[in-house]
């Protein structure tokens, strides 16, 4: 990710949040809380469309989790994917996790146990996505994210085991 992409994937993140899907209406509430827990020790990626330049979408992926308490940690925090309204419901999430599976191996090797990530139970299309790319739910966080549209509602904790860089996701 370049340094002019950070305010518009902050912006991209905002916009979601607004429209009542996606993220937590306050989750975001400045450029120094996305700075430090969105995108600092993180790999932050920005996809781009090769013919057009037009941004697909941004994600990022591999700080430590907050569920791994150690000083070595080996599972890494799933990270947040956005993909732009126009290139939604194309299937992209399995894309981009058939690509980071063995980016991450490549960059934190074999250490890594797995990925634990979080989304909303109301997020119907993103909990479909992650199940496509191997991720299993592994707990409820009640109440956890507040939605402009639904109010107060529970996390799905998910958990994903790490794939070796020659292995092809069972689900594609």
């Amino acid at each position: 990710m370049r340094h002019d992409d950070v305010e518009l994937f902050f912006n991209a993140l905002k916009s979601v949040a607004e429209s009542g899907f996606g993220y937590g209406q306050d989750e975001l509430p400045n450029m120094h809380v996305f700075l430090t827990d969105y995108i600092n020790g993180f790999r932050n990626f920005v996809v781009e469309h090769a013919q057009t330049g037009e941004i697909v979408g941004y994600f990022n992926v591999g700080a430590p989790s907050i569920y791994a308490r150690s000083a070595h940690p080996v599972i890494l925090d799933g990270g947040n994917a956005l993909i732009a309204p126009k290139y939604q419901r194309r299937n992209f999430y399995v894309e981009f996790a058939d690509l980071i599976g063995p980016m991450l191996v490549n960059i934190f090797g074999s250490k890594i146990h797995g990925l634990q990530a979080d989304t909303a139970v109301v997020s119907l299309p993103t909990n479909l996505s992650i199940t496509k790319i191997n991720y299993v739910p592994n707990g409820i966080l009640p109440r956890a994210i507040y939605f402009k549209k639904h109010g107060w509602v529970d996390l799905v904790l998910c958990f994903r085991p790490k794939l070796s860089p020659d292995k092809v996701l069972s689900n594609l």
